[in-house]
């Protein structure tokens, strides 16, 4: 069963970062290196939230990144390395 961390953009930024340090760019470029090497895959997500009230726009725009694990040992793994960068 797949497990789901949702992170904002600013978070997945510091995280890739840490991740192309420690395995290289193409670990992060290549979808299926990056699933075969840490366990998951990465999606945008696109959401609304509830915006200031205003009678137009009552809703806000805003874009999250999924990382969509598929192996629970690999979860746990990435939880213990990268926590940090989850904060």
């Amino acid at each position: 069963m797949a497990k789901t961390i949702a992170m904002t953009e600013r978070q997945w930024a510091k995280l890739k970062d840490k991740i192309v340090e420690d395995y290289g760019r193409t670990t992060v470029l290549i979808s299926w290196r990056l699933r075969d090497t840490l366990g998951f895959t990465i999606r945008s997500f696109n959401d609304y939230s509830p915006g200031q009230a205003q009678k137009e726009y009552p809703f806000e725009n805003w874009t999250t990144i999924r990382l969509d694990f598929w192996d629970e040992q690999l979860h746990t793994m990435f939880l213990l390395k990268y926590s940090d960068y989850l904060l």
